[in-house]
């Protein structure tokens, strides 16, 4: 999560955050405290982070 919590405060901007953790069967949807400026950058680094089907 810290990791996480450092790209998202690398690219802060005015975007609201969501995050979707699934497990089997089941979703939780977590509203995330540091908005971004959405770039080709922050994806980069969100894929680099957890992996290329991160983002839906």
């Amino acid at each position: 999560m810290r990791d996480l919590a450092s790209v998202l405060t690398r690219h802060a901007g005015e975007t609201e955050v969501t995050l979707k953790l699934h497990k089997g069967s089941t979703a939780k949807v977590f509203e995330v405290p540091h908005p971004v400026r959405v770039t080709a950058d922050l994806f980069g680094d969100l894929k680099g982070l957890l992996g290329p089907n991160c983002l839906g």
